[in-house]
């Protein structure tokens, strides 16, 4: 019997006995005491459950005699209760920070299609800590989410919760950024294609020393966008300077040194004429020391992720279709269907 008001409960058991005929018109009811014990309830909640039938018509209640099931009683129809709505199967999605465009758009994203999909989502930020992720993996996991769709920290590489859950087979989707050594299903931006596209644009305008300026190569994504900036050097044939490679230390990154650390990169490169910035957050950062060094007519920046800067051309990924890439993957593997695929969404250059 469904979990309702106790009196409720009497009402309809009372109901039932009448609609199959175990109770007749003029068939006395379990007396209050009766009832009382039958149900295990007070004697006010079976008044109120008598006087609430005698209200309907149901029933006769006769002072000193006892309550009898009405004469004239028309046919009883017994509603069951009203079943309880399905129950939405919940996704969890984990994501590094809520700072940058490009995570923004994706919550934005992932929650529309995984309500599409007929799920729920559950957000849970680890602010860039590894420690928090496996929190969140053991906390998401344990308050029965059907599948985790994780976004890595930055500093990523190895996590054992992660590994876990590949072993186990637990449904589970890495977007943008992916750990090499786990065999899982993932989905990301095409990283080397976008950053081989810009610099080879920057060569063909003639530019020679361009500076790639990043975080440290410490993820996927980075060590992509770095390996597409020297492919296309090779294939046009010119020779690399790494001198020109500032990969900023993590721990600077996240402090207040992280513009000082920019700023005196390129005053001590003075023949960089063209950055490619392998973020939106290392793009804001060398716009501001480029301002301070007064070359910032003279050096052309180019970001991976649009930097909101004016007039400063970026690599657009495609959140939309990375969050319904993972939703399509997540769906693949609840119904287990279990393929591991990696899927590239491509990306576009923006000149704005």
């Amino acid at each position: 019997m469904k979990k309702t008001a106790l009196y409720k409960q009497i009402q309809l058991e009372i109901k039932e006995r009448i609609a199959s005929g175990q109770l007749r018109p003029l068939d006395r009811i379990p007396s209050e005491q009766e009832l009382m014990d039958e149900f295990k309830v007070s004697k006010i909640t079976v008044k109120n459950a008598l006087t609430e039938l005698a209200d309907e018509g149901l029933v006769t209640r006769i002072q000193g005699k006892g309550t009898f099931v009405a004469a004239d009683l028309k046919p009883v129809e017994v509603k069951p209760p009203a079943p309880e709505p399905p129950k939405v199967p919940f996704i969890g999605f984990i994501i590094p920070t809520m700072k940058t465009t490009v995570i923004q758009k994706l919550v934005d994203y992932m929650e529309f299609y995984l309500k599409e999909a007929g799920y729920q989502m559950i957000l849970s930020i680890t602010r860039e800590h590894a420690a928090e992720e496996s929190r969140a993996i053991s906390t998401l996991v344990e308050a029965g989410v059907q599948g985790l769709i994780v976004f890595p920290t930055e500093d990523e590489k190895y996590n054992e919760s992660l590994l876990r859950l590949s072993l186990d087979k637990f449904p589970f989707v890495f977007i943008d950024r992916f750990l090499r050594n786990i065999e899982t299903y993932t989905i990301t931006s095409d990283n080397d294609g976008g950053a081989y596209r810009t610099v080879t644009h920057l060569l063909s305008k003639g530019h020679r020393q361009i500076a790639l300026i990043s975080p440290e190569n410490s993820n996927t994504a980075i060590e992509d966008r770095t390996i597409g900036f020297e492919k296309a050097y090779i294939d046009q044939g010119e020779s690399i300077d790494k001198s020109l490679w500032c990969h900023v230390p993590l721990e600077v990154l996240r402090s207040e040194r992280a513009l000082d650390y920019i700023t005196d990169f390129l005053q001590t490169h003075p023949t960089v004429t063209a950055a490619f910035t392998l973020t939106e957050e290392i793009a804001g950062l060398t716009w501001q020391a480029l301002q301070l060094i007064e070359r910032r007519t003279e050096v052309e920046l180019f970001s991976f992720d649009n930097p909101d800067i004016p007039h400063v051309p970026y690599v657009q990924q495609d959140e939309q279709a990375l969050a319904r890439s993972a939703v399509m993957l997540m769906s693949d593997q609840i119904k287990h269907t279990y393929d591991p695929q990696h899927i590239v969404v491509p990306v576009e250059l923006v000149f704005p």
